[in-house]
């Protein structure tokens, strides 16, 4: 995207440099690096982190810039044109200090976004003025907070470069899928991905905005709280806690702009999270680390006095002793997720996503180690049910265009000795088997495929529902086949479970031969966790 801002800025006839301004970290070399391949300069700002207008500030002196345009490396659909124009417009008024871009004659903005254009004299005051945090961490809010000390010039941009307001930066996965999806749109079309172009493409497709008309836009004041998984995922554990809570700290960030982090240890559940952009710390949450390799051991009582909330996703027959909450902050509020061990009754809000009707009993949620700071007399917040069930947004895509069932039955299995079983039972068969031994980027598209899937019970039962996949629990302990009963009696069918090869020899033919019926697909209910977790903050 950055490659793309470049270029785009390239094309311009107005501009002498293109300095790509970032802060001085580690993390940041990447940056420093692009600017070398790409033949343009890096200003390497020594200062705070959060001193935007500073760093910017600074830049423009360093380049002796007399008329400086900020251009944000986060909204690639800017215009060289329009940039153009605004300059010659400032060049051409010596009394004005700044551009000011005009709606148009139905009071809608310009899509161009991401851009401030000024004179070095008009950045110089408004960092000066910027006395208060949010005041720096922004693109030069001053300006249009105290208009009277900028004589701005008023240009008027081209009617093709007018639409309602949409947010046309990258911030989140939404925000990516939906510039995808634009782009895609356009290709198809032989079209460019230009503003204009996409300007006309939106008024003919309103629909695509709802990709990320959800994504929460930031306010210059705005109550910005830090969250800290701690997840249970990989070996024994698998990845179905990983997967779902991905996916709510995906809605937690689009939907309240709440930055996420992970705790867990294991290197391909890293990964996973790496992948989505998500910052990732070695540990583990009221158990000993997995200590493989040489990563840097994280414990939550190191690094939680940061956050403002803990999720804790983590496995249903586990859980710290008694009285960890006396560890944590009263400040910083805990959530659970599917565990009604009777350690959760000292957490503010437990989230059940499932249809299993088990909540703490009467006595777990009220035996608060009375006296202590941490007790709560009434217990927290349970909330769960179908209307809390979490299902992530590839299965909801997928769900909405379910390809054709390619797949007889598809097997995800962690004990080695039932999937070998498994795996030997179903050759004998006249059908198309999938068999998996660990997690794969593919699985979702697979159980799309499948007509039967076979797994021990777990988060995956209720997408297989969404994408009208049959589930076979071969369950992995008691609890889970007893899990596995209750799901089964709550959507209406005959317990479906298998624990032998004379069981599925017994099941599974008649189940492909004559299919049941299915109930109604369940929907995500991610965003009802979400606004519960808001909750929190507003009482």
């Amino acid at each position: 995207m950055l490659k793309w801002v470049v270029d785009q800025l390239r094309s311009s006839k107005e501009l002498d440099d293109i300095v790509l301004s970032t802060v001085a970290e580690p993390e940041n070399l990447p940056l420093k690096e692009f600017a070398e391949k790409y033949g343009i300069t890096c200003f390497w700002y020594e200062g705070e982190v959060d001193h935007v207008t500073t760093r910017l500030r600074r830049a423009a002196e360093s380049y002796h810039a007399d008329i400086c345009v900020l251009v944000s490396a986060d909204c690639p659909l800017i215009h060289a044109p329009a940039i153009d124009e605004s300059i010659q417009s400032l060049k051409n008024n010596s009394d004005a200090d700044t551009v000011r871009f005009l709606a148009d004659t139905d009071g809608q903005p310009p899509a161009l976004q991401g851009i401030v254009i000024g004179r070095i004299k008009a950045w110089q005051l408004a960092d000066d003025l910027a006395d208060r945090p949010e005041l720096k961490e922004h693109q030069f809010p001053v300006i249009g907070l105290r208009p009277e000390l900028f004589q701005p010039v008023d240009v008027m941009l081209p009617e093709s470069l007018y639409m309602p307001h949409h947010r046309l930066s990258v911030d989140t996965l939404a925000d990516l899928e939906f510039m995808n999806a634009l782009y895609d749109t356009l290709d198809k079309r032989n079209l460019p991905f230009q503003l204009p172009d996409v300007v006309a493409m939106l008024t003919e497709r309103p629909d695509l905005k709802e990709i990320n008309a959800h994504v929460h836009q930031r306010r210059l004041v705005d109550n910005i709280k830090k969250v800290l998984f701690a997840v249970d995922a990989g070996g024994c554990y698998g990845f179905g806690h990983l997967m779902r809570s991905l996916e709510l700290a995906r809605q937690i960030t689009e939907r309240l702009g709440w930055p996420t982090h992970f705790l867990v240890d294991d290197y391909h559940a890293n990964a996973i999270i790496e992948q989505t952009g998500c910052k990732t710390y070695w540990g583990a949450f009221g158990r000993p680390v997995n200590q493989n390799g040489n990563q840097h051991l994280s414990t939550c009582e190191t690094i939680i006095s940061a956050y403002d909330l803990l999720i804790f996703d983590i496995f249903d027959q586990r859980g710290p002793k008694s009285g960890w909450r006396s560890h944590i902050s009263k400040e910083i509020h805990c959530v659970v997720i599917e565990n009604t061990q009777p350690w959760t009754c000292e957490a503010d809000l437990i989230v059940l996503p499932n249809v299993l009707d088990k909540h703490p009993s009467e006595s777990s949620s009220r035996n608060h180690l009375a006296g202590s700071d941490t007790a709560k007399i009434m217990g927290p917040t349970v909330v769960g049910g179908e209307p809390f069930i979490i299902l992530r947004n590839k299965i909801r895509r997928l769900a909405s265009h379910l390809p054709h069932k390619e797949i007889d039955v598809l097997v995800y299995l962690h004990d080695d000795e039932h999937r070998e079983t498994l795996r030997k039972t179903l050759a004998s068969m006249p059908l198309k088997v999938k068999v998996m031994s660990d997690f794969a980027p593919g699985f979702a598209d697979d159980l799309a495929r499948a007509r039967v899937f076979i797994s021990g019970f777990g988060v995956s039962f209720n997408e297989a529902l969404a994408l009208e996949t049959l589930p076979v629990c071969w369950p992995d302990s008691d609890a889970h086949r007893d899990d596995a009963q209750r799901f089964y009696r709550h959507i209406g069918i005959e317990p479906l479970i298998v624990e032998s090869t004379a069981d599925i020899k017994r099941t599974l033919l008649p189940l492909l031969d004559n299919p049941i019926g299915l109930p109604a697909p369940p929907e995500d209910g991610t965003i009802n966790i979400v606004a519960e977790i808001a909750a929190l903050f507003n009482t």
